[in-house]
């Protein structure tokens, strides 16, 4: 009887040391998940975004701008064709709302076939003028109005279509028409600027001026009114008035010397389906010579 309770004691001890084992393994396998656990909500999923979500703004902000330029700039002209509007003018000493920018270096000299430098020298005949932009890349032809850093290069037209070919003849010609309104308008007389306008006028192309409109955005100046705005800007900001003009003007311009696909190609590629050509009025056609 001695020796039972002996026995049962150690009997017990034994069972304890087994059952902490266990215990041990239970807590040797939690103390591999628990830390698992915790980590998913708290340090997976609260420190570890931190990395990712602080760049966040840097990868959705900083691209904005490019996508925007990119997506601006590969639009066609004037049916939605022009980069975003950075263009700004200042008013002078003199009054007049010049433009920031460059002046384009070449141009269609009015009435006659010569390319020249904003000097008035001659550099090639505009049957060899060709448009690149400021990459050097020759511009497609496109319902695309002037920019800054375009200019005329000499080059072949052999494997050029006749539409091409005209719109790189528009293009020369609306060059010395957006350096007069733009950069070089208190130098511009009369009578320049009626040499200037002059493929315009043959064509009947901006012969009005309406401003009566409801917004700004109906209204529209002719060739005589948007010289006497540049003339007289009245200490009022009227980039988007002159830009407004040169876009209509060069566009209307490229109907009249185009083939009805090219002017099906600009009512194609307008985002809001207009009919730049029909909304010009070009319903007789007037070609270059």
């Amino acid at each position: 009887m001695s020796r039972l309770p002996v026995f049962i004691l150690i009997s017990l001890l034994l069972f304890g040391a087994c059952s902490r084992a266990s215990d041990s393994e239970k807590n040797g396998t939690g103390a591999q998940l628990e830390p698992f656990v915790a980590i998913t909500p708290s340090s997976a999923t609260t420190q570890a975004p931190n990395p990712t979500t602080t760049p966040a703004p840097t990868q959705t902000t900083s691209p904005a701008p490019t996508q925007t330029q990119t997506a601006t700039l590969t639009k066609p002209a004037g049916q939605g064709g022009r980069p975003e509007d950075k263009y700004a003018c200042e008013i002078n000493s003199e009054g007049y709302c010049i433009f920031s920018g460059m002046p384009h270096e070449t141009g269609l000299k009015p009435k006659t076939e010569q390319i020249t430098d904003r000097n008035g020298g001659f550099l090639f005949s505009v049957s060899e003028a060709v448009t690149i932009n400021s990459s050097g890349a020759v511009l497609p032809a496109r319902g695309t109005p002037a920019f800054d850093g375009d200019e005329l290069i000499k080059y072949s037209k052999v494997n050029m279509t006749d539409d091409e070919k005209a719109f790189h003849r528009v293009m020369a010609i609306m060059f010395p028409i957006r350096n007069a309104l733009m950069y070089h308008i208190a130098e511009v007389s009369q009578k320049t600027w009626e040499e200037l306008v002059s493929e315009l006028r043959i064509r009947g192309i901006k012969d009005n001026t309406f401003t009566n409109g409801v917004t700004p955005k109906d209204n529209f100046y002719g060739r005589e009114g948007i010289f006497e705005l540049a003339k007289s800007p009245n200490g009022k900001d009227i980039h988007h008035d002159v830009m407004k003009f040169l876009e209509e003007a060069g566009l209307y311009l490229l109907c009249h010397v185009t083939s009805d696909d090219f002017g099906q190609m600009l009512q194609d590629t307008h985002p809001a389906g207009h009919d730049p050509c029909g909304d010009g009025g070009v319903t007789l056609k007037v070609p270059f010579d």
